[in-house]
């Protein structure tokens, strides 16, 4: 497998390990306050004056179904809070209406426990073990491939006859194409003048400027696309293989 490829599934599972522990956290908090509304709501209809009282807590933590809310879980006017509260209730007594919520002071640590842990755990763990699989692929094939003559991130296999890109992946030329990288491969400078090129590639060709530069403009965008370096023309006089990165 490519190692872009690798990266791309690594990106994948870890993009699903957070919306997954990120919705698990979701459903833990809504899973809090419905048990808050039912807990409250079993309080006040057993309630018979407006006044909240220890007996009023105390009774109203004992609705609680989830035990681990029961000491940060409390209840009160309807108020501002920044925590997680319940559904505002409505209590009639008399002639006089209050609306009462609950309240809970949960940490996150404490929401994660009321979370279901499954999924996201297997996620996290599919993860770590394919990052870990793809680098120690990535070390062994850095170990095992043979360091290659290179000019920028383009690299030449003379014994497979191939030029590669930077993943070492094979890149695709004609043997015309092949011959002029060779050239410049071997040339001081990377650099050819146009009698060199025309003399080396079309010997018996009294005149091959067209030729060559037909050869050229067409071997331009491959060299862009698979690496770090493009062809540039010294007013058609001489070519030269250089990094985009210097100009």
């Amino acid at each position: 497998m490519k190692p872009h490829y690798s990266i791309f599934v690594f990106c994948l599972f870890l993009a699903s390990a957070v919306l997954c522990s990120m919705g698990s956290y979701k459903n833990a908090e809504q899973r809090i306050v419905s048990d808050m509304s039912q807990a409250l709501q079993q309080t006040l209809s057993a309630k018979t004056d407006q006044w909240i009282t220890p007996d009023t807590i105390r009774d109203y933590r004992s609705h609680l179904r989830i035990a681990a809310l029961r000491s940060h879980s409390f209840v009160g006017y309807d108020m501002p809070f920044g925590g997680l509260r319940s559904q505002a209730i409505k209590h009639r007594s008399g002639n006089t209406e209050t609306t009462f919520r609950s309240y809970a002071s949960c940490s996150p640590l404490m929401v994660l426990s009321v979370s279901d842990h499954r999924l996201p755990a297997v996620l996290w763990l599919l993860t770590l073990l394919w990052g870990a699989l793809a680098v120690h692929r990535l070390r062994r094939r850095n170990v095992l491939m043979p360091e290659l003559p290179h000019v920028g991130t383009l690299s030449y296999d003379a014994q497979r006859d191939l030029f590669l890109d930077a993943q070492r992946q094979p890149i695709h030329l004609t043997p015309m194409q092949s011959q002029l990288l060779q050239l410049f491969f071997s040339a001081d400078d990377h650099r050819l003048s146009k009698q060199v090129i025309c003399d080396a590639l079309w010997p018996k060709k009294p005149d091959a400027s067209e030729t060559l530069y037909t050869l050229v403009r067409r071997l331009k965008p491959i060299v862009e696309q698979n690496s770090d370096l493009h062809i540039v023309s010294d007013r058609g006089k001489a070519y030269e293989l250089t990094s985009r990165l210097s100009d």
